[in-house]
């Protein structure tokens, strides 16, 4: 007999499943499911079955649907989800409806949008491609590959440029070619046999360690220079796993722009594999083919950011992780798990293996090596032979006479690269004109009325613009406090770097990457593309470029502010601020011409500096841990936030006293320190605190938390204010 009692999960703020009637339908678990809540209905994933419930029987609801033509979610993701949900403190409904692509949360069938594969007309077939102007490459390329193949489909576009499918449109439009609606599928790129590199001694080592291992689970650090051929490691591997009928391979990188360079190398290697990218930037039918065909196990590679630790895999073989000590693997709302951990749990519950790649470790992953946690693997060489890492150099600005906040030995350098034809990038994590709008007369600084934060100048839009709540206003005439007309921008932000190189470099090609010039879907990559046709002189970026590019002609690398990181009270800025500057040091000098990085401060004999000169991360990161463990700070000991914000601090206040005192009757095994406002007291219009608590014991810091969080839940004071848990925290 089936059982009549379906437990059901929904995404509603509520810690606990769901009981309703089958009613008489055929259900499996994972499946998705429609049911009635309140006067509304609701999407929910069935995650068990009973034959009795807590609740008199002739209360409870049918469901209303089931959508028998999709395939459950397995019980390894589910577990997996429920297994997150309850290590962050996270309702489960909410965090598995979250992990599901958009369109499988919609009241509707989950259905991919139509595809189309296009081909040439007869008119089409009488042109050249002489006609098409030079300059407009990717509509050359696709124009040729339509020529040579009979019908391109949509994969086919995307193999050949994240831009064919605007210039196929434009050849459509033009009636050189016709588009015709086709089956989903994935049809491998039939490409040349790309060339394989030869291992140097280190890389062969590390591949033959890990294949060796990889029946059974084992958590590798591997830790290379920048340059050092990591991702070259990472396909030989896939290789290996791949030979396996059925296997699947889990690529994470933290960030979306370096998705594109990746799935392209991947693909140019390992063209007989299937291989699908999940991430924000694809459109929600793309997320929901991908997703499914990963499902399916017709992928058998998936590339994606952090969301995708949760995609279901049935053949799942090998997980890596590319620049593990990434903070974007780290969710900041909703549920705060971080990916590189879940990925952990998740390889080791399936008993295959890990691959934790970086050339500048998160400490954490550093210290559990050092325990023998993880089994560390070093590459200290670069890949290409002729290679050489740069040189470093720090330039006292207190001692030089600046021009337009660059110091004459940048310039000098600038004009250089310039004469050889070399390229140059310029690192500033400060997007806009300039930081602050300031008052000559009374140093009024434009603030932001909604966050504890500046407005920041945006020249072009003639604006002021918060970069925390996205507020903006236009730049006033006089000072709202004394009312003085000399109100002028101080500091340099990317906009103002690349006037002032303008200005003093007429003759250079200047291309500025950053969230304002890349918001245009494949902006990023036709600016990458042209950097590698040689037809960028200088960049000009923020963190965007400062890890996984690889631009063969890129000499020189300019640092042009960092001091505030070294004296933040955040104890990970230092941290962060040295795989930054390792990172985009590590851009200038790949292949055979020598790399050149200046670094501006006024703190050149800082630690960190003379650790960034030598590029001896080691000495660095056990020095950082002796720091650590003397003040105790994580990794040796275990932290988690109770966060809270609402309209007005006082019941920000009430909820977290409240809050402060029932974790200290729980336990005194765990330290609660008490409520504070962090660093950023406001922020979107909302009053901030938060109360840490900490402890030795992982184990003793989760149980006050369980306890302290139902508790909570049924106060009438959590109901004011807006509150959340953050288990291993990043910021404070």
């Amino acid at each position: 007999m089936p059982k009549l009692i379906l437990k059901i999960a929904l995404d509603v703020p509520l810690d606990r499943l769901f009981d309703y009637l089958s009613g008489g339908q055929v259900v499996k678990i994972g499946q998705r499911v429609l049911v009635p809540f309140g006067r509304r209905s609701q999407i929910g994933i069935v995650m068990d079955m009973a034959d009795t419930s807590d609740f008199p029987i002739e209360k409870l609801k049918p469901i209303t649907q089931v959508f028998t033509d999709e395939l459950p979610v397995d019980a390894e993701t589910l577990n997996l989800v429920k297994f997150s949900a309850s290590y962050y403190q996270y309702p489960l409904g909410q965090a598995l409806l979250s992990a599901l692509p958009a369109r499988l949360r919609q009241i509707a069938p989950a259905v991919s949008r139509k595809h189309y594969a296009y081909q040439l007309t007869d008119f089409g077939q009488m042109q050249t491609v002489e006609q098409i102007p030079k300059r407009q490459l990717v509509t050359r390329r696709v124009f040729a590959a339509l020529r040579a193949e009979s019908l391109l489909t949509e994969a086919d576009l995307d193999a050949i440029s994240s831009s064919a499918r605007k210039a196929v449109k434009q050849l459509v439009s033009d009636g050189w070619a016709i588009s015709k609606q086709v089956q989903v599928s994935i049809k491998l790129p039939e490409m040349p046999a790309a060339v394989m590199p030869e291992l140097n001694e280190e890389q062969a080592m590390a591949v033959k360690q890990i294949v060796n291992d990889s029946q059974s689970f084992k958590a590798w650090l591997l830790h290379g220079i920048t340059g050092s051929g990591k991702t070259e490691v990472y396909i030989r591997l896939m290789q290996h796993v791949l030979e396996n009928k059925c296997a699947q391979v889990l690529v994470l990188v933290p960030e979306i722009n370096l998705t594109p360079q990746l799935e392209a190398r991947f693909r140019s290697r390992l063209s007989n594999y299937p291989l699908v990218s999940l991430h924000s930037n694809l459109s929600e039918s793309e997320r929901l083919r991908n997703w499914q065909l990963a499902q399916s196990g017709t992928a058998r590679i998936v590339i994606g950011t952090r969301l995708s630790i949760f995609t279901p895999l049935p053949n799942l073989k090998l997980i890596i992780i590319d620049e593990e000590h990434d903070s974007s693997y780290k969710q900041q709302d909703s549920m705060r798990y971080h990916a590189r951990d879940v990925a952990l749990v998740r390889a080791k519950r399936l008993n295959i293996p890990v691959v934790l790649g970086s050339a500048t470790p998160a400490l954490e992953s550093w210290h559990n090596a050092a325990a023998n946690k993880y089994h560390l693997l070093s590459l200290n060489q670069r890949a290409v032979t002729a290679a050489q890492l740069p040189n470093i150099e720090c330039i006292d600005t207190t001692k030089v006479n600046l021009q337009h906040g660059l110091t004459p030995q940048l310039i000098a350098a600038l004009r250089l690269r310039l004469k050889r034809k070399e390229q140059s990038l310029l690192f500033i994590n400060r997007r806009g004109y300039s930081p602050v709008l300031l008052c000559s007369a009374c140093h009024w600084i434009a603030p932001c009325m909604r966050c504890s934060s500046r407005l920041v100048v945006h020249l072009g839009l003639r604006a002021l613009r918060c970069h925390h709540c996205g507020h903006e206003q236009k730049i006033p005439n006089q000072c709202p406090s004394c009312g003085n007309a000399d109100l002028h921008p101080t500091g340099h932000g990317t906009q103002r770097l690349e006037q002032t190189l303008a200005q003093l470099l007429p003759t250079a090609r200047i291309a500025r990457v950053d969230r304002d010039s890349t918001s245009r879907k494949d902006a990023l990559v036709e600016i990458l593309d042209k950097v590698h046709n040689q037809e960028i002189d200088i960049l000009v970026g923020t963190q965007m470029l400062a890890k996984g590019h690889d631009f063969p002609n890129l000499t020189l690398v300019g640092v042009i502010d960092t001091d505030s990181a070294l004296h933040s009270p955040d104890f990970r800025a230092s941290e962060r601020l040295f795989a930054q500057l390792m990172q985009v040091a590590g851009r200038a000098g790949r292949a055979d011409k020598a790399g050149q990085v200046i670094i501006q401060t006024q703190f050149p004999e800082h630690s960190l500096f003379n650790a960034l000169r030598s590029q001896d991360y080691v000495s660095y990161a056990n020095a950082m841990l002796q720091e650590r463990e003397q003040v105790q700070f994580p990794p040796h000991v275990f932290m988690a936030l109770l966060r809270a914000e609402a309209n007005e601090y006082q019941l920000v206040q009430q909820f977290l006293n409240h809050a402060f005192t029932l974790a200290r009757e729980l336990t005194n095994d765990v330290t609660v320190y008490d409520p504070i406002r962090p660093q950023m007291e406001r922020l979107k219009g909302m009053e901030r605190g938060h109360v840490l608590m900490q402890s030795t014991s992982r184990q003793a810091l989760q149980n006050v938390l369980k306890n302290l969080v139902g508790q909570l839940r049924g106060q009438p004071i959590a109901s004011k204010v807006r509150w959340a848990v953050d288990v291993d925290p990043l910021e404070f």
